[in-house]
């Protein structure tokens, strides 16, 4: 009897390593190949050549934008009046702000709640003082996706 339990238990113990093998590789497999990633050029329109730097926000969900902390970002010089930089980001739907840092701060400057700098937002028409809603703002990155522009202008 005690030899059936130890045949029992080295029996369990195989099957346990098969199972926890096999859930290692799902896992491994479903984090790798099944997420897909795009490369995609972000450029940015009406750049002041040499007037300061342009710090561009990636926002991935509506609460790092309602908190006002992107995801990732990229601060470009200003060399010409279009500037872009190459992204790779899974596919989804993402918020894109710049401004253009004037006086070399590192900060948006605002005067009564109104960008003193030049500031571009994705899917904004350039219409007023663009909403805060995430969803109206966000673009989608897929496939199809080579190229999102964004302009910079001046509110104030």
């Amino acid at each position: 009897m005690i030899r059936i339990d130890k045949i029992k238990i080295k029996r369990f113990n195989y099957n346990m390593r098969k199972i926890i093998f096999v859930l290692f590789l799902l896992t491994l497999f479903s984090s790798t190949s099944f997420s897909q990633t795009k490369k995609f050029i972000l450029e940015i329109t009406n750049v002041t050549v040499n007037g300061g730097r342009v710090h561009v926000s990636i926002f991935f969900t509506a609460e790092e934008f309602k908190r006002e902390i992107p995801s990732t970002g990229v601060t470009l010089e200003s060399t010409g009046t279009v500037i872009s930089h190459e992204f790779d980001l899974p596919i989804g739907e993402y918020l894109f702000s710049a401004y253009q840092d004037a006086n070399n701060n590192g900060e948006c400057d605002f005067f009564l709640g109104i960008p003193r700098e030049l500031v571009a937002i994705s899917n904004h028409t350039g219409r007023g003082i663009p909403p805060r809603d995430f969803n109206r703002l966000k673009v989608p990155v897929n496939a199809a996706t080579d190229k999102v522009t964004i302009r910079l202008q001046k509110f104030l």
